[in-house]
């Protein structure tokens, strides 16, 4: 607002000289100035120039440093020792099986009779055959369903010639009193007869007495 009282101040006091100028007396002048005064008297004398309020300056916000917290150190993760998956152990070896031991059997011959067992596992067999008696003896061992189903001649001995091929297993030799053989014979399940074809006629000794039906399974 003031700058404009201003220029209406200054419009009138020129419309005042420029009239002064005109011719007016010196009354008038008087009266100009005069006027001139009175419009400037109008404004108040301490009216001060109001200055403009310069910008509040903002104070500078001080940073605080802001200090990182320190960084945790991390525990050391202890591994979980590993588990060792159980050893299975092989199975153990089984030992090849040996070969069936030959079931022993001791065969006693005497007047007139064997003595033998009667059952046995097929297989290997070993007899001990053992005269027990005064006479010579043999063992003799025959397939057949049993003595009285085998050829035989008066008397009572067996017919060897009328054997079927491989009846006729294995025999000893002719042993005189205590004497000892071993016979091994290699038999499958059936049945056999043991006995001591020795002597002819009434004097057989199969005949006698001499045999015995055994059982091979």
């Amino acid at each position: 607002m003031r700058p404009a009282f201003r220029l209406v101040t200054v419009l009138v006091t020129s419309t005042l000289v420029i009239a002064s100028c005109g011719g007016g007396s010196d009354g008038d002048a008087d009266e100009a100035v005069t006027t001139e005064a009175e419009v400037i008297s109008d404004e108040p004398a301490d009216a001060a120039p109001v200055e403009e309020e310069a910008p509040a300056e903002e104070a500078p916000v001080e940073e605080v440093p802001v200090e990182e917290a320190p960084a945790e150190e991390e525990a050391p993760v202890e591994e979980a020792p590993a588990e060792e998956a159980p050893v299975e152990e092989a199975p153990a070896e089984e030992a090849p099986a040996e070969e069936a031991a030959a079931s022993a059997a001791t065969a006693s011959l005497f007047e007139w009779a064997i003595d033998a067992p009667t059952e046995y596992a097929a297989g290997p067999i070993t007899f001990t055959a053992s005269n027990d008696g005064s006479f010579p003896h043999e063992l003799v061992v025959i397939r057949g369903a049993g003595y009285d189903s085998l050829p035989l001649a008066d008397g009572g001995a067996v017919i060897e010639d009328e054997l079927a091929d491989g009846d006729l297993i294995a025999r000893t030799g002719r042993l005189g009193g205590g004497s000892t053989e071993e016979l091994t014979v290699d038999l499958a399940p059936g049945t056999y007869v043991l006995v001591c074809n020795l002597g002819g006629g009434s004097s057989s000794h199969a005949g006698q007495g001499q045999n015995l039906d055994i059982v091979v399974s």
